[in-house]
């Protein structure tokens, strides 16, 4: 109760200041007095003084931000004043955004959008402002309230967009804002792994910017995902980190964001006294500020809770108005999870027909939400964008290249003609033309030599990726049968994007680590989804390891990955975990897979006699593998098998060390 208190507290804090500065607007506006005669009392500074007022009223429960920015878009067309006509829109869309009518919200982002454009169009003293600051923001909080719809991939489309012009115009909040948003997207899509590298490139430039209310949020969506990941501990360190952080700059929306997030740990860990405590909380601060779009998620998980308990009256009770409110903002997701809980409560009550008709409707939303066709928009719209700044960054590249062409043609000249009737001269030239020559044929004699033993290895390569692709054909194989068709769509989307993966790496002879550690995370949540008993994973890359340009031989960690999975994680009686540590030692890179499996030993006890062969392939393609890479490079790249055991000497899993060279 004290908490609950002090909450309130916050929260009455909070509006006590957006009160004070409402007070203080007003006041203004009602002492000003133009600076000219009755013809001009419309001019801009009232303008801004009614902006300001509506931005002030955003969150307020009357129509008063509405009002008052219809009044200051009238003042600016009268007086003609684009800037002032803009503002009003953006802020009217806010606070319709605010109140969860997001249709209203895009229309009137897309009114402010339009006079931005043809602000950037004209010679405007607003044109710098409006291109770097004005402009982004706008669009990105299009893609919020699309968001916010469900519709991703209009979001998305607006996300690019932003972060397009964002980068040209060095506005790095708001690219720090978007790669946050498009992490969001990815994890509402059960894209973890892509939702963890925006999370971390987002906030990797807000802790630059020192932008503290985007990091508070960003804290907190890390461990929203964290907890999807089942890693509680992770997610409680971020979700009291984003409540401290949401406390300190007087943040109640994200306050009670957080307690609900923390009421979902103690949920999870079946502590529903603690969980309610906090739901109650959380809820208490979004009725009082009319958060509906976040209230309606504690309602409804009330609502689950209490199903959970077999409290059916209370969460019919908690369950229909968190479905209201998710039709009243068209929240699909929202609508999808009430409707799916609000059948399986009818089905235990015995009321089958209500439970068919709440289980249509969670249907219907769901296809709306997700399918092949919109994951694959997803992927194709990262693609492009990643296209396009490739493109610009490559045409930035040859542009450097045509100002290093000129300077030398223009730095030529000059030594041609210094040297004119110099024989000297043109002698030791041309000894410097030789020498060059003589060392221009000793590399391509070595690049000839590299290329004839990258050809060897692409040929072993060509023996272990069919081997690794069989594999992960078996696992589905052995997923289908189980008839979970929702889970096979999943599993097939990520296979798929495994292929593409292996094929694009397997046409390099090295690849960077980033690309080599998406592909590995791929096959592991693949294996996880097929076994019984799910397992994590977790890289450790030390800091001195560049992933975007160290590079090694694609698949080279999969094989020792794969045995830890076959002979050690699935035979073992509860979920397991892989360590996968990276280093750099001297000149190669250091390798480490670590399992706490069952161990080789009781393995070749239990294990088909297939799997052991199948072990025996994987070993002996990446002895080879190794062996051609040592002939190349002319080093020691090994690797050796370590058994672990515990302090009584059992079993305790198995770590393979892996010594590579840093590839040139």
């Amino acid at each position: 109760m004290l908490l609950m208190l002090c909450l309130c507290g916050l929260d009455s804090a909070a509006q006590k200041q957006g009160q004070e500065k409402i007070d203080s607007l007003l006041k203004v506006l009602n002492n000003y007095k133009a600076p000219c005669d009755e013809s001009c009392i419309m001019d801009s500074v009232k303008v801004n003084l009614l902006n300001d007022l509506s931005n002030a009223y955003q969150y307020d429960e009357s129509d008063s931000a509405v009002i008052l920015g219809n009044e200051a878009f009238n003042l600016s067309k009268e007086i003609n004043w684009q800037i002032g006509a803009g503002d009003s829109y953006y802020y009217i869309a806010n606070a319709y955004f605010h109140k969860s009518n997001f249709n209203f919200a895009i229309d009137n982002y897309l009114n402010a959008l339009n006079v931005w454009n043809q602000i950037e169009n004209t010679n405007s003293v607003y044109k710098a402002v409006v291109v770097k600051i004005k402009k982004p923001s706008t669009l990105k909080n299009i893609a919020g309230a699309y968001r916010m719809q469900g519709n991703y991939l209009k979001a998305l489309d607006y996300l690019f967009e932003t972060l397009q012009l964002a980068e040209k115009s060095g506005n790095k909040d708001v690219v720090g804002a978007a790669l946050g948003d498009i992490g969001l997207i990815y994890r509402a899509n059960g894209e973890y792994d892509k939702a963890i590298e925006y999370y971390n490139r987002s906030l990797k430039i807000l802790q630059n910017t020192g932008n503290n209310s985007l990091i508070a949020l960003l804290l907190g969506n890390l461990g929203s995902l964290y907890y999807n990941r089942n890693d509680y501990n992770k997610a409680l360190e971020y979700a009291n980190k984003s409540l401290d952080l949401h406390q300190q700059l007087d943040q109640p929306s994200g306050v009670a964001r957080q307690l609900g997030n923390i009421g979902n740990i103690h949920y999870d860990h079946k502590e529903y006294n603690k969980a309610l405590e906090y739901y109650f909380k959380a809820i208490a601060i979004q009725e009082a500020n009319n958060y509906k779009y976040e209230l309606a998620i504690n309602l409804g998980n009330i609502g689950l809770l209490y199903n959970d308990i077999k409290k059916y009256t209370d969460a019919e009770k908690y369950l229909k108005r968190a479905l209201k409110l998710s039709e009243e903002i068209g929240d699909l997701e929202g609508v999808k999870e009430n409707n799916s809980t609000l059948s399986n409560l009818s089905f235990n009550q015995g009321n089958y027909r209500k439970a068919l008709e709440y289980y249509q409707k969670a249907i219907i939303a769901k296809d709306s939400l997700f399918n092949e066709e919109r994951t694959a928009e997803i992927t194709r719209k990262e693609m492009n964008y990643s296209f396009e700044k490739q493109q610009d960054s490559l045409k930035a590249v040859q542009d450097k290249k045509d100002t290093i062409t000129q300077q030398e043609i223009a730095k030529q000249k000059i030594i041609r003609n210094s040297l004119i009737g110099s024989s000297a001269g043109l002698a030791f030239i041309g000894f410097l033309g030789f020498v060059n020559f003589r060392n221009k044929r000793k590399r391509e004699k070595a690049e000839l030599s590299q290329q004839v033993s990258a050809t060897e290895m692409k040929a072993l390569r060509s023996q272990m990726n069919p081997h690794f692709i069989f594999n992960a054909l078996q696992s589905i194989q052995t997923f289908l049968v189980s008839n979970k068709s929702e889970d096979a769509n999943t599993y097939l989307l990520k296979f798929s994007k495994l292929m593409r993966a292996v094929l694009e790496n397997s046409q390099h002879g090295e690849v960077p680590i980033k690309d080599d550690k998406q592909a590995l995370e791929l096959y592991m949540q693949l294996e996880s989804i097929r076994l019984k008993h799910p397992f994590t994973y977790q890289f450790h890359i030390d800091e001195t390891v560049d992933i975007e340009n160290d590079t090694i031989p694609p698949l080279i960690l999969q094989p020792f990955v794969e045995n830890a999975i076959w002979h050690g994680l699935q035979y073992k009686p509860e979920p397991g975990h892989i360590n996968i540590y990276i280093s750099k030692k001297d000149s190669a890179l250091h390798a480490i897979v670590e399992d706490n499996g069952i161990g080789r030993n009781m393995s070749k006890q239990v294990a088909q006699p297939m799997l052991l062969k199948k072990e025996s392939l994987g070993m002996k393609l990446t002895e080879e593998r190794l062996k051609v890479l040592n002939e190349v490079k002319k080093t020691n790249a090994q690797f050796k098998i370590i058994d672990l055991f515990t302090k009584n000497n059992e079993p305790a899993g198995t770590k393979v060390e892996l010594l590579l060279p840093l590839v040139a």
